[in-house]
Parts: C-alpha cells; sequence; structure tokens
C-alpha cells in the first residue's frame, strides 16, 4: 500500500500549478513587464513576460503593446506560472488570465510580440500562432520589414 502511496502523492505534489494565489496586476511597463502584488497583500514584483519579447516603447508598436496590456490586466487578477527569475530580479513567467486566457497567446494573436527564439525553447504552438498572425499582416506585422526588438535594442545600443 505504501509503495504505490508515495508515487501518487509525487505526482500530486509535482501537479500543483507554480502558483499558490492570484495576483493583482498593479503597473504596466511596458508590452512584457508588469508589476504584481499578491491578492492577500503582499510585497510587489516586476513579472517579464516568459517566451515572447514585445517592440520596445520607442520602437513602433511598443506603445500599442504597452496599451493592449494595459487593457487585458491592468487592476485584474492573474495567475503567475513562474520559471524563473532573471538577472534583473524579475519573475519571468507565463500570465494566465483566469477565464480569459495566457497574456503572452493574446499579445502573440494580435500581432504585438514576437516568440523570443533565445528564451522560448518549446513553444511550437506559439510560433504557429505567430505565423499565421504574421500570414494575416496583424499588428507589427502590417510592416513590410518588422525588426524584432533584440535587434532594436542591438542597433541602439552600437
Amino acid at each position: 500500500m505504501r509503495a504505490t502511496l508515495v508515487p501518487i502523492l509525487l505526482f500530486l505534489l509535482l501537479s500543483v500549478p507554480a502558483y499558490a494565489a492570484p495576483y493583482r496586476v498593479v503597473a504596466v511597463a511596458d508590452g512584457d513587464t508588469i508589476t504584481v502584488e499578491p491578492v492577500q497583500g503582499g510585497d510587489r514584483s516586476r513579472v517579464r513576460l516568459a517566451g515572447i519579447d514585445a517592440p520596445e516603447l520607442r520602437q513602433p508598436y511598443g506603445q500599442a503593446a504597452r496599451v493592449f496590456v494595459s487593457e487585458a490586466v491592468l487592476y485584474k487578477k492573474v495567475h503567475l506560472i513562474s520559471e524563473r527569475s532573471d538577472r534583473y530580479g524579475r519573475i519571468v513567467a507565463v500570465v494566465e488570465i483566469p477565464g480569459v486566457g495566457v497574456l503572452q497567446e493574446l499579445l502573440l494573436e494580435a500581432g504585438l510580440a514576437w516568440v523570443w527564439p533565445r528564451y522560448c525553447r518549446d513553444c511550437k504552438e506559439w510560433e504557429a500562432m505567430q505565423a499565421k498572425t504574421r500570414a494575416q499582416g496583424i499588428g507589427l506585422w502590417a510592416d513590410e520589414m518588422p525588426v524584432e526588438p533584440w535587434e532594436w535594442r542591438k542597433q541602439r545600443s552600437n
């Protein structure tokens, strides 16, 4: 009996989502960075959206991405599926909006973000979303030659 109970308990523990409580979004810095606080109170944390990169604020579609994220999540409850922390101390997470969907997917479908291949290794579904949006010329894909944010930042630092 005990031999079968241990794997079941281990499975249940590993199946628990990486978030324990809902968060409220209290600020939106740009299209891929938000600030959250636990709904029950506690310290605020900056969150970098995992797996995508939205245009920088001064880049074409940067302001549109920020407005989109603000309308989608500002002052609303979200769940974080945390992956890690980045070098700036931000939580890197998939952001789920209960009853709506995943924020990263909404941005990709609106043509306001790229799948970031360097940080999104198992993103076939997201890449398919991006390809569909690109083929339809939605959002930043309406431009003839949109520049990926990581390339845009490189150009500005030289």
